[in-house]
Parts: structure tokens; C-alpha cells; sequence
């Protein structure tokens, strides 16, 4: 598939994707204010962190490795074998984990235990997050973006119905349920779209042990659980240190624009591990990969200008449409946020070849490069300027970082 029918199919995912979330976001704002929005922001990032850590958190690795191993069925065969006993065994102890810690992570996440019953819930939920993330890694590890793109449709078609129920039947703790609803529902559509996939470019889906293979796989479970450890904590860190200088209220600002953030970005970041991925993990010369980043850059950079500028300009309305009056002061916030994500984008685009080369060294070195970055500028700009100080330290996080990979990724090529 072409990069730009891939884009295509992405795309349309992406934008039902991004819709679906904002109307839940939207009831959530309008029902609970922004008192809701801050409160909920802590579990909402687990559910984040959980996406992708879900099922040890191997599927980079899946989709590297599927790129790589298509022309090998028995390679193949031991990856997926490999692959669903990992996912099968990472899902079963984090059930585990959250069934008997229910109310500690409560605490941690809320400052109290009323919601440990959430917490029991999820525990159950990101088994399916898990499997559904497994199926659509192999779909993307042989480019199939129209699969991929057809299991986030039909998934977040069902996630309204589903979201809906739990809210009705608990109120904002059944809210919160609904929040994990979302992806994990998508196990639904993945499960159909992968039986009618192509299986001796996909490998059967059975379980099985390779020694080998699982090392290989389980690097990338260090690289997921790096990031699931250092970003997600710096933005904890952050909002405590936000909710200390002013209060939940400017957390559920900051967390506003950067809902919307998380939203528009998905259109350009989406492609990337359906296209990207599989692309440098099949390249070996480097004038290749050089080659295939820079045409990357070229296509993703002007469109995410121009897709920020447009927010930028747009933003007093998006406030109205997707949140409330109570939000209002979000529009100071967005020039700072969205040009951080620019300069967010183009770094990540470095960053997957890290991924792609499974380098572990590297891809801890950007990781903690980030966290840091992040609670210097925020201990500094949060205590100057409040939520303004949140944004600020965001876009100065990512402008520093991107100076700093491409300076390593010119290191490497010039070796």
C-alpha cells in the first residue's frame, strides 16, 4: 500500500477516533466542569500508559518483527506463538496486580479509595486492550492500514453505546469505567478483521514459547516501560505542582488543551507506526533511511503547520464546541501548546528509528532526556507563570529535545 492510501485510511480512522473522543470528553466536561476534567486526568493518563504497556507492552516490537519476518513463515510462526503467551502472561499479572492494590493505585490516582471499584474494573479491561493491541501490530507490521483503520472505526463506534451504559448505571464513577470501555471494545472488530486477514503473513495465532524470540521481544517491553515510567510521571509531577500554585481548576485547563492537542496530533503521529515503522525496520542503509526520513519531514511538518495554525485560529470555537464557558481561559494556552507540538511531531520522527533498530541504549538516553527536560522547565515555569508555566515548559521541552536528536541522528550517520 502506498504511503498516501495509507494516509488515507489513517486518516478517516483518525478523525472518527478523534470525534468519538472529544463527545466523551465533551459529556465529561459539561457533566463535571472542570473540577471532573482534573480529577479525572490521573486515570486517564493510566488508561493512556495502559495502551500501550497492556500485553507487556512487545507490539513495536510485533510490528518490527512482522516487517521483517514476512518472507519467513517459520520465523513467523515463533513470533506470534511467542508474542500471545507474553501478552497472555503480562495480562494476567496486572489483573492481579490491580485486583489486590485496588486501593493504593485509588489514592495514588485520586487521593482517595472511594474508586478502587474503577481500579477492579480496569483490571479486567486491559486484558482486552492487550489482545486487541497484539492483532492490530501484526496488521500493521505487513502495512495493512485498511484493517487497522476499519478496528478503530467499528471500535469507536462501539465505545458510545459502551461509555454511555457505565455512566448511566454509575455516575462519574462509572465514567471512569466508560474511559477504559473505549479501548478496550476494540478487541470486538480486531478479533474479525485478523481471521479474515492474510494468516501466512500474519503467523497463527496460538500460544507457544521461543527463547530467542522472546528476548527479542521483551526489549521492547523495556523500551514501553520506560516511557510508561519516566512522561507519564513528569505529567503527574506537573499536575500536582500545578494543582499546589493554583488549584484543580487550572489542571483541568491545562488538561483541556492538551486533550485537544492529543486529538488533532493523532492525524499526522497515526501514519507513523502503520507506515514508518515497518519502513525502517525493513531498511538497512543508511541513505535509505535517511532518504525515507526526510521524505517524512517533508510531507508531515507542512501539514502540521498548517493543522496548528488552523487550531490556533479556530480556538475560541473548538473551546465552545468541545468543552464550556468554564473553559474560557484556555485560549491563552494554545499558541505555547501547539507549538510544542510541532517540534514534538518532527522529533518523533527521529524517534522511530530508535524503535525500528530496537536500540535500547538510545531509547532510554531520549526517554529520561525528556523527563528531565520536562521537570526543570515546569519547576521553574509553573512557579512563575501557573498553567501558562505548564505549556511554556511543554513547548520548551520539545524545542530543546529536537535540537538534541537530530544532532544524534546526524552523529549516527556520519559514524
Amino acid at each position: 500500500m502506498s504511503f498516501a492510501r495509507a494516509s488515507l485510511w489513517t486518516a478517516s480512522s483518525t478523525l472518527t477516533k478523534i470525534l468519538i473522543g472529544l463527545v466523551i470528553i465533551k459529556l465529561l466536561a459539561v457533566t463535571y466542569g472542570p473540577e471532573g476534567i482534573g480529577l479525572a486526568s490521573n486515570y486517564r493518563q493510566l488508561i493512556t500508559v495502559l495502551s500501550v504497556m497492556a500485553g507487556a507492552g512487545i507490539f513495536n516490537g510485533v510490528t518490527r518483527y512482522v516487517a521483517e519476518y514476512q518472507d519467513s513463515s517459520h520465523q513467523l510462526r515463533l513470533l506470534s506463538a511467542t508474542a500471545s503467551t507474553l501478552v497472555l502472561g503480562a495480562g494476567m499479572l496486572i489483573a492481579l496486580l490491580f485486583l489486590l492494590f485496588a486501593e493504593p493505585i485509588s489514592r495514588g490516582l485520586f487521593g482517595h479509595h472511594d474508586y478502587a471499584q474503577v481500579i477492579r474494573y480496569l483490571a479486567f479491561l486491559q486484558c482486552g486492550i492487550g489482545w486487541a493491541n497484539l492483532l492490530q501490530a501484526k496488521l500493521k507490521g505487513i502495512k495493512d492500514a485498511r484493517s487497522n483503520a476499519m478496528i478503530i472505526i467499528v471500535g469507536c463506534l462501539l465505545a458510545i453505546p459502551g461509555y454511555l451504559v457505565c455512566w448511566s448505571l454509575g455516575g462519574y464513577a462509572g465514567a471512569l469505567v466508560g474511559l477504559a470501555v473505549v479501548p478496550a471494545i476494540a478487541l470486538l472488530p480486531a478479533a474479525y478483521f485478523y481471521q479474515r486477514s492474510t494468516q501466512d503473513r500474519l503467523g497463527p495465532l496460538r500460544l507457544g514459547w521461543n527463547t530467542v524470540m522472546a528476548r527479542r521481544l521483551l526489549k521492547y517491553t523495556l523500551m514501553t516501560g520506560i516511557t510508561a515510567v519516566t512522561l507519564p510521571l513528569a505529567w503527574v509531577v506537573m499536575r500536582h505542582q500545578l494543582a499546589t500554585h493554583n488549584d484543580w481548576q487550572a489542571v483541568g485547563l491545562w488538561q483541556g488543551v492538551a486533550s485537544v492537542s492529543d486529538a488533532y496530533l493523532q492525524f499526522i503521529t497515526a501514519t507513523f507506526s502503520v507506515w514508518l515503522l515497518p519502513a525502517l525496520s525493513r531498511l538497512q542503509d543508511k541513505r535509505e533511511i535517511a532518504a525515507e526520513i526526510r521524505q517524512t519531514l517533508l510531507r508531515v511538518i507542512p501539514a502540521l503547520i498548517i493543522l496548528s495554525l488552523g487550531v490556533w485560529l479556530l480556538r475560541d470555537q473548538v473551546i465552545a464546541i468541545l468543552f464550556s464557558s468554564k473553559f474560557t481561559a484556555m485560549r491563552d494556552l494554545f499558541a505555547w501548546q501547539l507549538s510544542g507540538d510541532v517540534c514534538k511531531v518532527a522529533a518523533y520522527v527521529f524517534g522511530y528509528l530508535v524503535i525500528a533498530r530496537g536500540s535500547l541504549r538510545a531509547y532510554l538516553l531520549t526517554e529520561v532526556t525528556q523527563f528531565c527536560l520536562l521537570l526543570a522547565t515546569s519547576h521553574w515555569l509553573i512557579a512563575e507563570h501557573g498553567v501558562l508555566g505548564a505549556v511554556q515548559a511543554y513547548c520548551a521541552t520539545y524545542s530543546c529535545y529536537l535540537l538534541l536528536v537530530i544532532a544524534a541522528f546526524f552523529y549516527w550517520y556520519r559514524k
